[in-house]
């Protein structure tokens, strides 16, 4: 997949392209059907599957008072795009001038001037100029003129809820990850490096990894069962999220506890898809009612995840 940064891209890069335009975060189940329309519709035409996203998140910019946490960092983002069958991606910088650019200037000057596609296929509630003036009817009236066509995907629903970015960002800082999982489609990830820790773990007999994570979204502080890789394939692991408190600390911090593994993990890049959560966080009187505890963690854990692995 060739990804394009800034503006240093033009028209005769691309083959009949078939576009997408927007932030993405999280790449959600609705993400994923406009995206398979995407592939879809670029293939039966002999064409490129093409995504223009943002970076910095568009929120950043307009509201910066408001933090938005992102779901998928950049890095993964463009993996995950990779791996769905898309042939490009463009990230656009997103900045004040970007976002003062009308509605037809953007279309005329960066969609239609600089990429040229045949077909743009957006969500039903897709936005994008100056005060978010341009809509998927606007769109449509444009390309009549400047040749291209334009798709729109319904809103994909669970039960009676649309699936969106921001009620999986709700989810996940509830802690309900199972929740936000089946709207996702696969475990929410948290990436980082092994740090170096404290080593409390491993005087409890119960080694962990100290990971400096990715990304900004965090969950709601607990225990959590996890899937663990780094290159060496899938083990199950138990993550705890928090400050320590039996111990005092006031900073947080993400360990996780690799079931039946006692090799060494620092430095490597873990990937931990959680899973469930286990428990909220707790301030245990000792060091060894913690550490009876964390046994019936890794218990409960193997069970979570024995059932979620043989069920998928």
């Amino acid at each position: 997949m060739k990804v394009y940064r800034d503006y240093a891209f033009s028209r005769e890069d691309f083959r009949r392209p078939v576009l997408t335009i927007g932030s993405y975060d999280g790449l959600h189940r609705g993400h994923q059907e406009i995206i398979r329309r995407v592939i879809e519709r670029a293939r039966e035409r002999d064409g490129e599957a093409l995504m223009l996203t943002f970076e910095p998140h568009p929120a950043k910019v307009l509201r910066p008072e408001q933090p938005l946490p992102l779901i998928t960092p950049y890095r993964k983002k463009v993996a995950l795009l990779e791996e769905m069958g898309m042939d490009g991606v463009i990230i656009l910088p997103f900045d004040e001038g970007l976002s003062r650019m009308s509605a037809e200037e953007f279309i005329r000057e960066i969609i239609h001037g600089k990429i040229g596609p045949e077909l743009i296929i957006v969500g039903y509630n897709f936005t994008f100029g100056h005060n978010r003036e341009g809509t998927p009817s606007t769109l449509r009236e444009w390309g009549k003129g400047l040749g291209f066509e334009v798709e729109v995907v319904s809103p994909l629903k669970e039960g009676p809820e649309v699936v969106s970015s921001t009620r999986i960002r709700e989810l996940i800082t509830e802690g309900k990850v199972k929740e936000a999982n089946s709207l996702l489609g696969r475990e929410f990830l948290i990436i980082g490096p092994v740090v170096r820790g404290k080593g409390r773990g491993r005087g409890m007999g119960f080694p962990t990894a100290n990971i400096e994570p990715e990304q900004e979204l965090l969950p709601a502080r607990g225990v959590y069962a996890a899937l663990v890789s780094w290159g060496e394939g899938t083990r199950y692991g138990v993550v705890n999220i928090g400050m320590r408190p039996t111990f005092g600390e006031e900073d947080l911090t993400v360990e996780v506890y690799v079931l039946n593994y006692r090799g060494d993990l620092y430095g490597k890049e873990l990937r931990l898809g959680l899973v469930d959560r286990l428990r909220g966080e707790k301030a245990f009187s000792s060091a060894e009612e913690l550490s009876r505890q964390i046994a019936l963690d890794k218990e409960r854990a193997e069970q979570i995840l024995n059932r979620y692995r043989h069920g998928r």
